[in-house]
């Protein structure tokens, strides 16, 4: 379903640091999401737009800029797959856990 999708949109009140954002962006779709959680700190301005919790209205029109400017949906899609690439890699987590740890003990 991902893969056909134009845009990745999640609507959540509450989130903690999804998973989905990150498959999402990984995949070079464009996040629209509300600003809840870690999403804001998941998804930067230049990767998908961000909207209020519970503003239905602001998700709407959104979801209708992206729709029409199917270009600059695309350059958020694949602004949003390098910074997956840069920040959610495997061996980039991995690489980041193994400093942490090294940091604590």
């Amino acid at each position: 379903m991902l893969a056909a999708a134009d845009v990745f949109v999640l609507a959540s009140r509450y989130e903690g640091n999804p998973l989905t954002v990150m498959e999402a962006m990984a995949a070079g779709k464009p996040v629209l999401a509300t600003a809840v959680g870690c999403v804001p700190e998941l998804v930067p301005d230049c990767a998908g737009l961000l909207v209020a919790p519970g503003d239905g209205a602001a998700l709407e029109a959104a979801m209708v800029e992206l729709a029409g400017d199917a270009g600059r949906a695309r350059e958020k899609g694949a602004a949003a797959a390098v910074i997956a690439r840069s920040r959610f890699d495997a061996e980039v987590m991995g690489s980041a856990y193994e400093k942490l740890y090294a940091e604590v003990t």
